[in-house]
């Protein structure tokens, strides 16, 4: 079968510094024995031998046409092992290979044996690969292998799950020790452990007796929210070692509610706020149905979407995801029986300013549960309304916020109550109360162009019940009206911020107090999570009204600048800019790295095939960041595009492989895509495209060639030509 070999050329840069540079190499896999001829002369073989461990056997059933296989030289870093099979040589080359299923069914990865009689140059033996031809063949065996029948797994909630992890060594009885992790956010958690050598195991969730057949499967008796993450099962036998990444993702079909019946009946003009409940996942609502007309078998038109249609946030309680759309339904006379007419007056906008808008109020209810612990759930609607003491709510069925003086943007909103742990200051504004209850409100826009978080403050002549005030929280009435003020509010507008590499990027955060000259302080931290291996970067400042000069200016008119240095390979991955301006308030910025892919082809705009020939055809993406890229070839006629009206869109390629990610050493990764081309006339003149998209860019980059293919009769007559051209050159010589 082929294969990708990723050879490597380790050197020292201008500045002194050691780089790597990958080298993509065309090799093939070979099942055979010594002596056998190459299948293919032109490239580099690895010509697999007979061995106790027979690969084949893993890749029953499978076509090679259904497999992408990568190959890479291993490192022991220094560690010499003589290998214990009969005839092994005292020493080796190490090369590892992965196999992956185009459909996903299985991962395949383990160790190549080329044997040696030279020994490995030390720790750093990267520094000096033995160099290989572009046509030679490596005689080796199979020395190690692991499978697993889950690389990805899809889970409902309270499944068992077995996450499959398979191993076997070519010799008898090796000292082996396995272990299982799973990897949550950069930070990994041991689960399982297990020494051959000491017989000593940590940890449960895979059966010992199964172990000594190679049969390292971790079982999970019962699925959480927090069991989705990466679980890697790795297996060493020196000087090996070798792991497999198992991604599970846990997902629940929602539990959808109305809080209506199967018939609703209204009085014309009447209102009623009609609701779609999903628990768990996300949800759609909101279609308008003619019964009758909807019953036709012919020509019945599509359901009317609702436009009116409001969609909560979703709401996190303990295991659950709730979320929820509903519209106001009020009757016409124009509306037919069986039908509905939405209309949701929700915004009433004078100068671009909110008036009111709905917003999810979520209580607590603080008891002790049958097992004794503390609990506290309650989520309910409520509304935030701007006007003055004294007006009248614009929904009476429902708990009103009442906000004087004040204005905002529209967004979606969630409003919660607020400890302050029994910390009691008197708030410092004209005619405030001794006493306050505190709200958060947090608004965010829709399109994320921005997010604002704040305090609402309802005056109270009551003190708080001391630190744990949120055990006894003053109720609120379904109906109630409360008088609120805004006392602060924090607004960024880079609530999400994709960089490019070396860019310089500023994270805005503005705050606002209701009173004069308030003392704040103000610190930010930069938290980042890398895959692996799990390392985490994080850095903390904090200032105070006297602290460095190149603030205090920003400080006075409420802005908080952060200027971020260029992106490094220092910081990777996902960064949260943490930007709390008090000791209550704070806003989240997902700071994000990107470069775009370099996108090349191996051939140059046109190429010239005779018919029959084939030609490999290759499409690489490289230096891109993050992971995500897609690479797709397609075929089109550039005469029938040309069309304006009923052309057929492009044919994409579907023998199409591609490498596994590729890693470089500045943190950036590559990925091939190639495919075999035949040359047929009928496909002369076509254009080939290859099509790169990556979060990092707005458009797809395409890189295209044209294909002209020639047939064997005009080769043949080209040559006559040939010939006739130079025998009427031999008659005029002789005339």
């Amino acid at each position: 079968m082929p294969c990708q070999f990723t050879d490597e050329h380790v050197f020292k840069n201008v500045e002194g510094h050691t780089e790597t540079q990958l080298i993509h190499r065309e090799a093939l896999l070979q099942f055979g024995q010594i002596g056998d001829a190459a299948v293919n002369p032109h490239g580099i073989t690895f010509l697999i031998t007979v061995s106790k461990l027979d690969l084949r056997r893993y890749l029953e059933g499978v076509e090679a046409e259904q497999l992408e296989c990568e190959l890479r030289r291993y490192s022991t870093a220094g560690i010499h092992v003589r290998w214990p099979v009969l005839g092994a040589r005292e020493y080796n080359h190490w090369f590892t290979f992965t196999l992956k299923h185009t459909n996903g069914l299985f991962r395949i990865t383990g160790f190549l044996r080329h044997p040696s009689d030279t020994a490995a140059p030390g720790q750093q033996d990267y520094n000096s690969w033995t160099p290989i031809g572009d046509r030679e063949m490596l005689v080796t065996t199979t020395a190690m292998v692991m499978k697993t029948l889950t690389p990805s797994v899809r889970a409902g909630l309270g499944s068992k799950q077995k996450l499959h992890c398979q191993f076997a060594v070519d010799h008898h009885g090796p000292n082996f020790h396995v272990e299982w992790l799973l990897q949550q956010r950069g930070e990994r958690t041991s689960l399982f452990s297990h020494s051959s050598r000491s017989v000593q195991s940590k940890g449960s969730g895979v059966v010992h007796r199964s172990l000594a057949d190679g049969d390292a499967s971790y079982t999970l008796p019962f699925t959480k929210f927090s069991s989705e993450g990466t679980y890697i099962c790795s297996v060493s036998v020196l000087p090996l070692f070798v792991s497999m990444d198992i991604v599970l993702q846990i997902e629940e079909a929602p539990r959808v509610s109305l809080n209506v019946g199967p018939t609703l009946t209204l009085l014309e003009g009447g209102e009623q706020r009609v609701t779609c409940e999903a628990t768990v996942t996300t949800l759609g609502c909101g279609d308008r149905v003619d019964p009758v007309v909807a019953g036709q078998r012919v020509g019945a038109p599509l359901p009317e979407k609702l436009q009116n249609v409001l969609l909560s946030s979703h709401k996190q309680q303990r295991q659950e995801v709730l979320a929820d759309a509903f519209f106001y339904l009020r009757l016409h006379s124009s509306t037919r029986e069986g039908s509905s007419h939405a209309q949701y007056p929700i915004t009433r906008r004078r100068s671009r300013q909110v008036s009111w808008l709905p917003c999810q109020f979520t209580d607590e209810h603080v008891f002790k549960n049958v097992e004794g612990h503390g609990d506290s759930a309650h989520p309910q609607k409520g509304l935030l309304q701007f006007g003055q003491i004294g007006d009248a709510a614009v929904n009476p069925h429902g708990i009103t916020f009442l906000i004087t003086g004040s204005g905002a943007e529209q967004l979606e909103c969630e409003l919660r109550r607020y400890s302050t742990a029994g910390i009691h200051v008197r708030w410092p504004v004209l005619g405030a109360r001794k006493y306050n209850h505190w709200f958060t409100c947090t608004l965010r826009h829709t399109n994320g162009l921005f997010r604002i978080t704040g305090f609402l403050r309802h005056p109270s002549d009551k003190a708080a019940p001391g630190q744990q005030d949120y055990n006894s929280w003053t109720p609120i009435g379904d109906r109630e009206m409360l008088v609120t003020t805004t006392a602060m509010v924090m607004k960024t507008l880079t609530p999400s911020v994709r960089a490019g590499l070396g860019s310089k990027q500023k994270l805005h955060c503005q705050f606002a107090v209701d009173h004069h000259g308030p003392n704040f302080m103000w610190s930010g931290s930069c938290s980042s999570v890398e895959r692996e291996p799990a390392s985490s970067v994080t850095a903390a400042a904090q200032y105070r009204a006297r602290g460095p000069g190149s603030y205090i200016g920003a400080w006075q008119t409420g802005t908080l600048p952060i200027p971020f240095p260029s992106p490094s390979s220092a910081v990777k991955g996902r960064t949260s800019v943490q930007c709390p301006c008090f000791h209550c308030s704070s806003v989240w910025i997902l700071f994000c790295k990107s470069k775009a892919p370099r996108v090349s082809l191996n051939v140059g705009p046109t190429l010239t095939l005779l018919e029959g020939g084939e030609q490999r055809v290759t499409c690489e993406a490289n230096s891109y960041y993050p992971l995500d890229v897609e690479i797709g070839w397609y075929m089109q006629d550039p005469v029938v595009a040309g069309q304006r009206v009923g052309a057929p869109l492009p044919e994409k390629l579907p023998n199409v492989l591609l490498s596994s990610h590729k890693q470089n050493n500045d943190k950036k990764y590559s990925l091939t895509a190639f495919f075999y081309l035949r040359a047929a006339l009928k496909h002369s003149g076509r254009e080939f495209t290859c099509t790169v998209s990556h979060k990092s860019l707005r458009v797809p980059i395409k890189k295209s060639f044209t294909l002209t293919v020639e047939g064997e009769w005009r080769r043949a007559g080209i040559i006559r030509l040939l010939g006739l051209f130079v025998m009427m050159i031999l008659a005029s010589i002789k005339c």
